[in-house]
């Protein structure tokens, strides 16, 4: 993987998944590839139900075991995978909650510093991962443009993201109460280390502002979903979107549309000329 240069965070995604099926095949006598039939794997994947693990977990393991047999078929170690066999475990269709404005006001609120209140709103302007926020460092900042350049983003690719003037304004009051503002210098560092804020820090700061504001769903990716969210409500082309956030195609935004069309279902129930006026 590190010869097709994949991401760390690609490689230890499968290596976490691969580790624990070989660990649970040799503890059920599967030590060689031959072990490794379709009713093992089916075994395996009750197994992860049984564990009650989450669907969307059971199909990341899925996916890691038939990348690596197929693998496994592509280096002519085995004829043919036999996961071919075996059914994917289903993932419910479901759209993870967003931010309402309600709860944005609230968390700006609730920040304690210059610093948290310029997270809270360059997360929900930007839509980037927590991956790539951590990474930016000032140079890749444009302050008259409001440009970000998320650079080896997901699938090492580079974008620009962009902020608007109000997380603009915050940002760079921010940074000017900062010793730390050379442009190799990390964008947002923590307040008492004063180093660059990991992916740890972002999550736990984030859980506290969550729990002052009293908004339970307070996470890097419930910015990025409400961003989307947010982006298509105000008229966002999705294909615009799709590259702001550097998905490679539309498949996952699609379940944003799911919302705006019962937005607009619920704004012809209010507003429709036939039932509001004769």
């Amino acid at each position: 993987m590190r010869a097709q240069r994949f991401t760390q965070s690609t490689i230890d995604f499968y290596r976490y998944r691969l580790t624990a099926f070989i660990a649970w095949g040799n503890a059920h006598r599967a030590n060689t590839l031959a072990d490794i039939t379709p009713t093992l794997l089916r075994s395996y994947l009750v197994h992860l139900q049984d564990r009650e693990l989450a669907d969307y977990s059971q199909h990341a393991a899925a996916r890691a075991i038939r990348a690596f047999l197929n693998f496994c078929v592509r280096e002519e170690l085995l004829p043919l995978s036999p996961m071919q066999k075996v059914k994917m475990p289903k993932v419910d269709k479901r759209i993870l909650p967003a931010l309402s404005v309600a709860d944005v006001k609230k968390l700006v609120k609730a920040c304690k510093s210059e610093r948290d209140k310029a997270i809270v709103l360059f997360l929900l302007d930007t839509g980037v991962r927590a991956a790539e926020f951590v990474k930016l460092n000032i140079a890749d900042m444009d302050t008259d443009s409001g440009e970000i350049r998320v650079k080896q983003g997901k699938g090492r690719k580079d974008r620009p993201v962009y902020l608007g003037a109000k997380a603009l304004r915050q940002l760079t009051r921010y940074l000017s109460r900062r010793k730390q503002r050379k442009s190799i210098d990390p964008l947002f560092i923590s307040e008492y280390q004063q180093e660059r804020l990991t992916k740890s820090g972002l999550n736990q700061l984030l859980r506290r502002i969550g729990k002052r504001a009293g908004v339970t769903e307070c996470k890097p990716h419930t910015f990025r979903r409400t961003f989307a969210l947010w982006s298509l409500r105000a008229g966002m082309n999705i294909y615009v979107l799709q590259r702001l956030m550097g998905h490679k195609d539309i498949t996952v935004l699609r379940q944003y549309l799911a919302l705006v069309d019962e937005d607009a279902r619920q704004a012809h129930e209010s507003f429709g000329p036939v039932d509001n006026n004769l």
